[in-house]
């Protein structure tokens, strides 16, 4: 079964490499969705998600909607949080 996965950037290059960190150890039937804070979203609800869940610094991970990962992780760390 699939997770739900958001992570929370600002376009730095730690950020960037997460999302590649995550695309390539999560399974196939996760959905990913990154949320850029430094570009507002057009509906702004990266801000409202954001606040929601309490982001302190970026990138943050959230996996099912529990922050799970703060800073850069591992292809290891990450498959460890979806049970892989």
């Amino acid at each position: 079964m699939g997770h739900n996965i958001e992570i929370f950037t600002s376009g730095c290059y730690l950020c960037r490499e997460t999302v590649e960190i995550v695309e390539k150890a999560k399974c196939a039937d996760c959905k990913m969705t990154e949320y850029n804070l430094s570009e507002r979203c057009e509906t702004e609800i990266c801000l409202a998600k954001a606040k929601k869940y309490g982001i302190k610094a970026t990138p943050t991970i959230v996996v099912d909607g529990k922050i799970a990962i703060e800073g850069k992780p591992t292809v290891e760390k990450v498959k460890k949080v979806l049970g892989m």
